[in-house]
């Protein structure tokens, strides 16, 4: 946490100005992120060892395999393994176990989000700093990807889609005790992993769950978070992991990562402790036949007192002469004989958790060339066909200087979102405005710093052993130069946070989550990152949700500087909300904002939100306890960006058993589409259009691609036939 903000969360504010009803605000304390968690609320555990130890007393074929294992680990556990920059790629397929919701809804998690999963994970694997901030542990030089072959050489998008609302004990209870049973094979008895799994030699299966032992991290009580099977388990029936969805889509969990390392033998660094006693543990000797050197003994950090944040100076008393190297690539040492030696270890229970050592890397990397090896021969991420090209990117609109990331979501194309590449895959991206500029990459997520204004085409072209495919997106990334300087408003409260003010703002295609923290100089501006780019002629729904506490009023406005004068008219304000004193909580207010005719086109505007206590906020000048925060928006005259409209094309249902819909918001006239499988091929089409209504009961069960033509522009989607 910023610690300048941290001082003005937590001291008392003395105020010099007015205070209109004679009343002392009182600043809240200060909200936590994970990574400042107290160590005695740290709620997910694990249960990745007691599937072991049951394994080891009850499965002799287990137990025979894993004492194999013994002494390659050993042996690997001491190398400290220096890796080399070839990188090990691990063939992943994600179940999604769902209750029966539609695609994108609730547990039926959108392939997006599966897709985000598994690059959250492969952030912390690959430790990608320039995502997770300052780390000072490995990279471990593997990377796991959703499968791009299925099991019958057939493309595939690596999710396998499972409607388990018949399935009463799962519904009840999710997976585990008061729900369905991981695994039995038993053929009397149905369990989680009977329903969906792929060949275990070559991909690793990841199950997706609601609940685990009748819990999630919505319960308010401790709860298994996800668990996985040591690589001992590696081709059977019972392998792979099982996660809670709401600790896979959470970018700052590193839940996910943590089993992983349990799937490639790592254990827990504290494993054999006992938090009563106060017995050390260790990397579990059992398993390994001798613990990894450059971890130390410690109790799990969950169960010690270290206060919020993640510094402490509170003795390790199990080690207090630790002093290891634990990253051989840049010889960086823990060694201060406290906690923060082990509380950062993804095998730790802890809410800081951000590195891996070298002696784990060096177990991971024998887990997967020995046991695990049969994955780094499948043929789950071989491309059969050629790609079928596409890409997003972090902003459609942006500024000079502003830094925009695209990402590949090609079909055919394996991607772990850390541009380590691939054999026999090429990527070139061309970025060109028409106007002398420019810009190439050959990396497959790049990120590009537009040093010159103009509207983008955007160009990705992806070359495999079946050969080349092209995609271009025009008008793609409009970049503009800074926008006009605007009237800063002021606070005569700020620099503390009241519990007061904005905390979600909408419109269009952006939306941003705020707080209510009243920075120093009471404004921030978003208008290069938060924007969204309407049509003069549309109206674009806008929503602003806010709190207020008891004693004060709180007022909410909203402006747009339609003219880019710099300053706002009355007759600009397209919000005015207030609630009375007496009515703390939260408070959401929709409406709708129409361009007005002579709004200034094709450059960036300024949007205001304020919230204010006591009184209707000023736009430009002196507030009492008030915060402002400035958006963009850029108004067009024509259909011309093809990123505004696709975002207003809609597709339903999805999944679909006979007939689609389609509908674009901005009432344009459709006049053709194209259908493609997965392959490439085109299945349908039609030139005459003649209704909105596509009949699709033809086609073969699946995922498609439609191509949608309006006027000059096509807009791509796609859809699932059931």
């Amino acid at each position: 946490m910023n610690h300048k903000y941290l001082k003005a969360i937590v001291m008392i504010a003395l105020f010099a100005s007015f205070n209109m009803n004679a009343q002392t605000l009182t600043p809240i304390a200060p909200t936590l992120t994970s990574q400042d968690a107290n160590q005695q609320n740290f709620k997910e555990f694990c249960g990745a060892d007691s599937l072991h130890n049951e394994k080891m007393k009850n499965d002799p074929q287990y137990k025979e395999r894993h004492e194999k294992m013994k002494l390659a680990i050993k042996n690997a556990a001491s190398k400290k393994f220096v890796a080399s920059n070839d990188i090990l790629q691990v063939p992943v397929v994600v179940h999604v176990m769902h209750k029966g919701e539609e695609l994108g809804v609730g547990n039926n998690i959108s392939d997006e989000n599966v897709k985000l999963g598994i690059q959250y994970l492969n952030n912390y694997w690959r430790k990608r700093t320039e995502i997770l901030g300052v780390v000072e542990g490995v990279d471990m030089k593997i990377e796991f990807i959703l499968a791009i072959q299925d099991e019958a050489g057939n493309t595939t998008n690596g999710i396998e889609r499972v409607d388990m609302s018949g399935v009463a004990a799962y519904v009840e209870g999710g997976v585990g005790e008061g729900g369905l049973e991981d695994y039995n094979n038993d053929q009397e008895i149905n369990s989680l992993k009977e329903y969906s799994i792929w060949d275990p030699t070559k991909y690793y299966n990841v199950w997706i769950v609601d609940e685990i032992d009748n819990k999630n991290c919505y319960t308010g009580v401790s709860y298994t978070v996800g668990y996985a099977y040591y690589a001992s388990s590696h081709g059977n029936p019972n392998d792979g992991t099982v996660v809670l969805i709401c600790a896979y889509l959470n970018e700052s969990s590193s839940t996910f990562a943590h089993e992983m390392g349990h799937a490639l033998n790592l254990p827990h660094t504290f494993n054999g402790d006992n938090i009563d006693t106060g017995i050390c543990g260790n990397d579990n000797l059992e398993l390994l036949g001798a613990a990894i050197d450059d971890t130390p003994s410690h109790v799990r950090t969950s169960a010690l007192d270290l206060g919020s944040g993640c510094e402490s100076d509170v003795s390790n008393e199990c080690d207090l002469t630790f002093d290891q190297v634990i990253n051989p690539d840049t010889n960086f040492s823990r060694n201060s004989g406290t906690a923060q030696d082990h509380r950062f270890n993804f095998m730790d229970y802890s809410g800081c958790r951000n590195e891996f050592t070298g002696g784990q890397r060096a177990v991971s990397n024998t887990a997967l060339t020995v046991t695990r090896a049969s994955y780094l021969t499948s043929a789950a991420l071989t491309p059969i066909a050629t790609a079928v090209v596409d890409f997003n990117s972090t902003a459609t609109l942006g500024c000079i200087d502003q830094q925009v990331s695209f990402t590949d979501a090609s079909t055919n194309v394996p991607n772990s979102y850390t541009n380590s590449g691939y054999d026999n895959i090429s990527f070139v991206w061309t970025f060109d405005n028409g106007a002398g500029s420019t810009y190439t990459s050959s990396q497959q997520n790049p990120s590009i710093t537009f040093d010159n204004a103009g509207s983008y085409d955007v160009t990705l072209q992806i070359t495999n052993l079946q050969g080349t495919s092209t995609r271009t997106k025009q008008n793609n990334v409009i970049i503009n130069p800074s926008p006009s300087a605007i009237c800063t408003p002021t606070s005569s409260n700020n620099d503390n946070n009241y519990g007061t003010g904005v905390t979600s703002v909408s419109f269009n295609t952006f939306s941003n989550l705020t707080n209510t923290f009243i920075p120093v100089n009471a404004y921030l501006d978003f208008r290069c990152s938060k924007n969204t780019l309407i049509n003069a002629s549309t109206s674009y729904d806008l929503q602003v949700i806010y709190r207020s506490v008891d004693g004060f009023s709180q007022h909410t406005g909203v402006w747009i500087d339609w003219d880019n004068s710099g300053t706002f008219e009355t007759s600009e304000r397209v919000l005015d909300t207030n609630v009375e004193a007496g009515n703390a909580g939260s408070h959401t207010y929709p409406t709708t904002v129409t361009p007005p005719a002579n709004a200034t086109l094709n450059t960036v505007l300024t949007m205001r939100v304020i919230s204010n206590m006591n009184s209707s906020p000023v736009v430009c000048s002196n507030n009492f306890a008030g915060r402002a925060d400035d958006y963009g928006v850029y108004v067009s005259t024509t259909l011309g960006n093809e990123a505004v409209s696709a975002l207003q094309l809609k597709i339903y249902p999805n999944p679909v058993q006979d007939e689609l819909t389609i509908t674009l918001q901005n009432n344009a006239v459709i006049s053709a589409y194209e259908i493609y499988d997965i392959t490439g091929k085109q299945v349908m089409g039609s030139t005459q259009i003649t209704s909105n209504r596509i009949q699709v009961s033809e086609l073969s069960k699946g995922m498609y691609f439609m191509k949608i033509k309006a006027g000059n522009l096509e807009m791509v989607s796609k859809f699932i036939k059931k």
